[in-house]
């Protein structure tokens, strides 16, 4: 009888590409994959810490699991600030969770074939040598780290051998890639490579840029790239200058805004969003209504919203004037409402037209510019197909229906 292991996994796309690596692992030390944790002889949480709530559901799912099945070896992995005394669990933090025992000398460099994800992940980079003041991550991940341009490259061709047209480029932050190489390069440098080494029509999608790391000359090369798609995610936080300065962000708003619109004029069909974080310590009435105004002055399409998250370890923790959570809460109900009406404000613009995209299930397609298109009748083709689609209608649930064009 095979050998079962069962795998969960918390937290942003590079913890999802960890957990790849660890599956192909398994694999190739003689393990099967199930999907019942009660049968697993290893059970694997890939935990994620950046918020108490992350980390809080992560861990509860280990307590689940542990009673679940008490006699399996168990591992706790990934980014959480404490341990825990649980029979049988081993807790790995941070660079620590390849070192799981069963895995030694089989973790690859990356995984082969990402079966679970129709738009594989392409490992970049590693760790962040920012300082936020409210970010945990530097502390599990430690200093940015590029992974070689070579490297890069090996990952697209095996997505391209895989059938696959569309990868992620992923890591903690993406716009730091090259500056710790030797000669120092640039993230532009690794676009432009990545384009002069590949001949089909594989498709990149760029997970996230900080606003002062997209510099005129990267703009000018979007404007007319056949790699990148025309989707970009701009982290903002807040749109408050005395807030920003209080995380110790690297950009001002005007900057932000300046680069957004840029974007915007060089490439008016693409999808621009942002996240932000409401309910920093401090944040006054003034400063959340200096933070919407303007927000609502920037043309993006969509706003991932976040109450704030106390992390010990953080000086954001230990920041006086805590906002009250119900003052978080009705703060992001009023950032999601207005992110609600820029998204169905863009997807407008495009109904009746037609968009290259990626089919994610028989019946949804995710376009190029980052709409999720459900298809009136399912297609036959794989998922991971190019695809052409029609975009018809938005429904009473705010969902997008299309047909192949």
């Amino acid at each position: 009888m095979n050998k079962l292991f069962y795998i969960e996994t918390y937290g942003c796309k590079l913890n999802q590409l960890d957990t790849e690596r660890i599956r192909d692992a398994f694999h190739a030390a003689g393990y099967t994959e199930t999907d019942d944790p009660a049968v697993a002889e290893v059970l694997v949480i890939n935990s994620c810490a950046v918020t108490q709530n992350a980390e809080k559901e992560s861990r509860y799912r280990l307590r689940r699991l542990q009673r679940a099945n008490p006699d399996a070896r168990k591992y706790f992995i990934g980014c959480f600030t404490e341990t825990q005394a649980i029979p049988g669990a081993v807790f790995l933090r941070g660079k620590e969770k390849f070192q799981i025992q069963e895995l030694i000398n089989h973790i690859p460099p990356y995984p082969e074939i990402q079966k679970k994800h129709v738009r594989p992940l392409i490992h970049i980079q590693n760790g962040c040598d920012l300082n936020c003041t409210y970010c945990i991550v530097p502390y599990f991940r430690g200093p940015s780290i590029s992974v070689p341009q070579e490297a890069v490259l090996d990952q697209m061709n095996a997505a391209i051998r895989a059938g696959r047209n569309e990868g992620v480029f992923t890591g903690i932050h993406l716009g730091t890639w090259g500056k710790d190489l030797v000669p120092k390069q640039h993230f532009l440098d690794l676009l432009q490579f990545i384009d002069k080494h590949t001949e089909n029509r594989f498709k990149i999608r760029i997970s996230s840029l900080d606003s002062n790391e997209i510099p005129d000359d990267l703009i000018n090369y979007l404007r007319n790239s056949r790699l990148v798609q025309p989707h970009f995610h701009i982290p903002l936080q807040s749109g408050s200058a005395g807030i920003l300065r209080r995380m110790k962000r690297r950009y001002s708003p005007e900057q932000f805004q300046a680069v957004v619109e840029k974007l915007r004029k060089a490439l008016p069909e693409a999808c621009l969003g942002t996240d932000v974080i409401v309910g920093f310590p401090g944040e006054t009435e003034e400063e959340f209504a200096e933070c919407y105004r303007f927000i609502s002055e920037v043309p993006l399409d969509y706003l991932h919203v976040f109450p704030f998250s106390p992390r010990t370890g953080t000086p954001a923790a230990t920041m006086p004037d805590k906002v009250p959570d119900t003052l978080k809460k009705e703060r992001v109900k009023q950032l999601k409402a207005l992110s609600d009406k820029r998204r169905n404000r863009f997807i407008h613009r495009f109904i009746g037209k037609e968009r290259e995209g990626i089919l994610i299930y028989p019946d949804l397609v995710l376009t190029d510019n980052y709409i999720s298109v459900h298809l009136e009748t399912s297609t036959k083709m794989s998922p991971g197909s190019e695809i052409r689609v029609k975009l018809i209608q938005t429904t009473a649930e705010n969902t997008v229906t299309g047909k192949l064009a």
